[in-house]
């Protein structure tokens, strides 16, 4: 086996366990979450294991893609919205992205999230 095969067997593996670490990461992440919308509505949110995201606030269903970023669940809602849920200690803040807005900028006022499932 040349230098080079051996190099790129290493960066083989080393990308595999980082696509598995990821993979376990998300999953930590699925599950059924309770909170607000940003006008104090009952908010439910669903993260699949598949990175598909489903919501449900004022009998209106709301469809998305999801991804961890650090410490967050990032959801991409079909309407053009975008939710982050941040781990805080032994619970979950939810703030809210317009349209448009990034969510490195400033989102709604972050809002009280508990996991049910």
């Amino acid at each position: 086996m040349t230098k080079h095969e051996r190099l790129l067997g290493i960066a083989a593996a080393l990308l595999l366990t980082l696509l598995s670490v990821s993979a376990v990461v998300a999953g930590d992440w699925a599950g059924k979450y309770v909170t607000e919308d940003t006008k104090g509505n009952t908010f439910t949110i669903t993260l699949a294991a598949d990175s598909k995201a489903h919501g449900e606030k004022q009998g209106h269903v709301l469809e998305g893609e999801w991804s961890v970023d650090g410490a967050s669940a990032v959801i991409k809602w079909t309407t053009g919205w975008t939710t982050k849920l941040t781990q805080d200690g032994d619970g979950y803040t939810k703030t809210a992205y317009r349209p448009g807005a990034q969510v490195t900028d400033e989102g709604a006022k972050a809002t009280p999230v508990k996991r049910v499932d």
